[in-house]
């Protein structure tokens, strides 16, 4: 029998979010779905799948054992690594036909002399810094840059990218403007030297919703695939459906008396005759210690506080105002139950950190179950 702990993942939530995005694009402009870090916790073959069938043509990983896991389960489409690989992969990247990223000559030339002796030709997207501060060309020798990697013939220049620092927060919008604006400059200058790379690309999840100017050839959008806006200060532009909801069931339940304590460290002392639920899910799974004493899940479709630290393993919640609950009752920690929901930006929101960061925290031995579509 599986364990009751489950990450839920809801495929035509997935879906329905894509189209929401493509309604906010012009229909040349190319959705690449972003399916790193597992599809940010969701299952990056599952999800994979489904993308393509919904026509998405390329996806993004952001290493190249991500790249080879989902070319090995046989999801279609083309894949671009989006990170700094090593010398030493060049010949995976190019053995396999993936796409690359390049941001520094030294990789770049590594991976021709490697395409060629394996007479081949390697997809590539050159990236500049317009202002992330990350990896990146610089952009003052954009041209020489350019023309020297569309020179390379075990290179195939397909595309030039940047990245937005802060297109989903509230005062980044000159920023992320100037960065913009750069951009398209960029973009006359190669042009005007006589290098055409069929795809120009900028755009994340905030942007996609924010910056119509930043569409380009191509939008990258990847939180917003889940169901989450970039950030709570992105005006919610469109009816995103949560793809994931993470649950699972009381183990006990235990009736303690006024001034019993409660987990390591004994943070939570009882005031009241209590009953305390034991659920079999920690840290380890991906339910951050920070919820502590401090975040709520679902029960019977009402709350219920976690007291006492989280463990490794197990957790502890408070039912005493649900006095129906039992073993074995269905406990979503973040998603809906019924009519209740506790939204995953509450979750991050509580503990001072961001969805991205909850949804790629759920553990490899959390199951993940899927509806919606064939996985």
């Amino acid at each position: 029998m599986p364990r009751p702990t489950v990450a839920e993942i809801d495929l035509a939530a997935v879906v329905h979010n894509l189209r929401a995005l493509r309604a906010h694009i012009t229909p040349r402009v190319e959705v690449m779905g972003m399916v790193k870090a597992d599809a940010y916790g969701h299952g990056a073959v599952a999800v994979g799948r489904a993308l393509t069938l919904e026509g998405v043509r390329r996806l993004a990983v952001a290493v190249v054992e991500e790249a080879v896991a989902l070319h090995d389960a046989g999801v279609a489409g083309r894949l671009l690594v989006l990170g700094a690989p090593s010398e030493r992969q060049a010949e995976e990247i190019a053995g396999y036909g993936f796409e690359c990223v390049l941001s520094e000559m030294a990789f770049a030339r590594a991976l021709d002399r490697v395409a060629r002796r394996m007479e081949r030709r390697v997809p590539v997207h050159v990236k500049f810094d317009t202002g992330m501060g990350r990896i990146g060309f610089r952009m003052e020798r954009a041209e020489e840059i350019v023309a020297e990697i569309a020179r390379m013939p075990g290179l195939q220049l397909e595309g030039v990218m940047t990245h937005f620092a802060v297109a989903d927060e509230l005062g980044g919008e000159a920023y992320t403007r100037a960065q913009i604006r750069a951009f398209h400059a960029l973009r006359k200058r190669i042009l005007a030297a006589r290098i055409r790379p069929p795809l120009w690309h900028c755009a994340n999840s905030g942007a996609t919703f924010l910056y119509p100017s930043a569409h380009m050839d191509c939008v990258r959008p990847g939180i917003a695939l889940y169901g989450s806006y970039p950030s709570e200060e992105v005006p919610h532009f469109a009816d995103l459906r949560p793809a994931m909801t993470l649950k699972t069931r009381i183990a006990q339940v235990r009736d303690l008396l006024p001034g019993a304590t409660i987990s390591y460290g004994r943070t939570c002392c009882l005031a009241r005759r209590s009953r305390i639920a034991v659920l079999p899910i920690g840290y380890a799974d991906g339910y951050s210690r920070a919820n502590s004493n401090r975040s709520q899940v679902l029960v019977r479709e009402r709350r219920a506080p976690v007291v006492g630290r989280v463990c490794m393993d197990m957790m502890m919640v408070d039912v005493t105002d649900i006095p129906d609950a039992a073993p074995n009752d269905e406990v979503v920690l973040y998603g809906r139950q019924g009519v209740a929901e506790i939204p995953i930006h509450e979750v991050a929101r509580n503990i001072g950190t961001i969805s991205y960061e909850i949804m790629t925290s759920v553990g490899f031995r959390v199951p993940r179950v899927y509806r919606g579509q064939e996985a």
